[in-house]
């Protein structure tokens, strides 16, 4: 198993979320597409326009299912390319049949074309997505999902991972910790994405035992956390993981 530090794993974190924000993007802008697309079907006979937009939606529609099914360097080409040609193309469409369209129509959609042309040339041409979708990041984003992954599906008598529950307002909420070789990775229930702590920054204290569960504190940076609940053998889990660490 490779090792991260904290701040690549929580950095690693915040870029699949952004990943997921551009994802979402490329579903409104392939929508928006779609459906100004059937909006001109209805509205003109016009069949060199027909034809070029659906040409448009076509482009716009593969360029993102690719990149929204698989998002890596290679997609993310083909999805910035896309959003580049569609968008000219779509302003090309907007201004060889303006007098088809009502003037405001025709505004809103040269600031769409805009944004779409800016976020493919960000793609090709921008450090962040260069950066992100970089050999040694997307090595890191495989990581940390397939630890996600793991977690899921993983065992309650794994000897490195936590089956527990914890209260957030007033409500018991499932928790999940996999103690990794460094830092210990922490999925609440309702979040998405884990959360990652440096073995020197996370500490887990009992407060009172309940026969079978015990009540423990959660410490993170120095700060208390979140307060859960754990089984005996699971709080033993986390004492190992920090004896192992000290050796």
């Amino acid at each position: 198993m490779m090792k991260y530090s904290e701040t690549e794993l929580t950095e690693t974190t915040k870029i699949i979320a952004y990943i997921r924000s551009l994802q979402r993007y490329a579903v409104a802008i392939s929508i928006v597409g779609v459906a100004y697309l059937v909006f001109r079907l209805y509205a003109t006979s016009e069949i060199i326009e027909i034809s070029l937009l659906c040409l448009f939606a076509a482009v716009m529609v593969f360029g993102s299912l690719s990149f929204i099914i698989r998002p890596n360097h290679n997609t993310s080409i083909i999805y910035g390319f896309s959003c580049i040609v569609s968008a000219l193309m779509f302003l090309f469409s907007l201004y060889f049949y303006r007098n088809t369209t009502t003037a405001s129509l025709t505004t809103v959609g040269i600031i769409i074309a805009i944004l779409v042309i800016r976020q493919g040339v960000m793609l090709l041409f921008g450090k962040q997505s260069q950066y992100i979708f970089s050999r040694k990041i997307q090595q890191r984003i495989s990581f940390v999902k397939n630890i996600i992954k793991s977690l899921k599906k993983s065992d309650p008598n794994d000897a490195n991972v936590v089956h527990s529950t914890y209260t957030n307002d007033g409500k018991t909420r499932n928790m999940k910790i996999q103690f990794l070789e460094d830092n210990a990775c922490f999925i609440l229930n309702g979040h998405t994405l884990p959360m990652f702590f440096d073995h020197s920054n996370i500490s887990i204290f009992e407060l009172q035992d309940n026969g079978d569960s015990l009540h423990v504190s959660v410490s993170a940076d120095n700060h208390d956390w979140l307060e859960a609940d754990l089984k005996p053998d699971d709080f033993k889990k986390y004492e190992v993981w920090k004896d192992n660490i000290k050796k």
